[in-house]
């Protein structure tokens, strides 16, 4: 893997879960130092991390950590309420129902040990899997931007097991759903999945003030 790759990832993950928290000014040099690189990946990254919306460059060469905005997380979740319901579609026939099986099994692991970020990366592997078909072209780059938006709230909120069992409900209806070769509602259930974690996400932050606030309504497509 090349250092600009590497020095990516490293600082893509810390931004989503939390580490690297919002309007947090993160040193170029002390980045190098941790990876045992120079300055020049990553700045790359940087670069990179920035076309994606996860940080800002100010004058004097600072990096900072781009903050939470709940206007954007709305049109986030609804820009990906529509790519996944379209890639959904597009993946329907040709899903693995052995491996549907795998995920309903795990999400029921996550649930009796009460594995908050357990139960996030496998709701991340799964959304993953009902898109798989749409390889890595403009449609999955900008649909895995929009996650890395969205994830960011995720990992912002404590364990929240009330969530984690509404969403662990609502999957399995999809799981259900595509069993049965039901394409219709497996759609429906995917966007109300979908919108449900908004507001779960919405209500939370709006509690916490952990984000700027605003009154508007998740709208997504049928």
């Amino acid at each position: 893997m090349k250092n600009d790759e590497q020095a990516y990832i490293y600082l893509k993950k810390k931004i989503i879960d939390g580490t690297y928290q919002p309007e947090h000014e993160v040193s170029e040099n002390q980045i190098a130092l941790n990876l045992n690189m120079s300055r020049t990946p990553i700045r790359e990254a940087f670069r990179r991390l920035e076309s994606e919306g996860l940080v800002k460059q100010q004058t004097g060469r600072k990096t900072i950590i781009t903050g939470l905005n709940l206007e954007e997380l709305k049109e986030n979740y609804e820009l990906r309420s529509m790519l996944e319901s379209y890639a959904l579609r597009k993946s329907f026939s040709n899903l693995d129902l052995e491996k549907l099986n795998y995920f309903s099994r795990e999400f029921n692991t996550v649930l009796k040990k009460n594995a908050w970020n357990d139960y996030l990366d496998l709701d991340e592997r799964f959304h993953c899997f009902l898109i798989q078909n749409e390889g890595e072209g403009s449609f999955r780059r900008i649909l895995d931007i929009l996650k890395s938006q969205t994830n960011r709230f995720r990992y912002a909120i404590e364990d929240d097991t009330g969530c984690m069992q509404s969403s662990v409900r609502e999957i399995k209806k999809i799981i259900t759903d595509i069993q049965q070769q039901d394409q219709e509602h497996a759609v429906s259930h995917l966007n109300e999945h979908i919108k449900n974690v908004y507001i779960s996400e919405l209500n939370y932050l709006q509690n916490k003030k952990i984000a700027e606030t605003n009154n508007q309504i998740f709208d997504y497509p049928n």
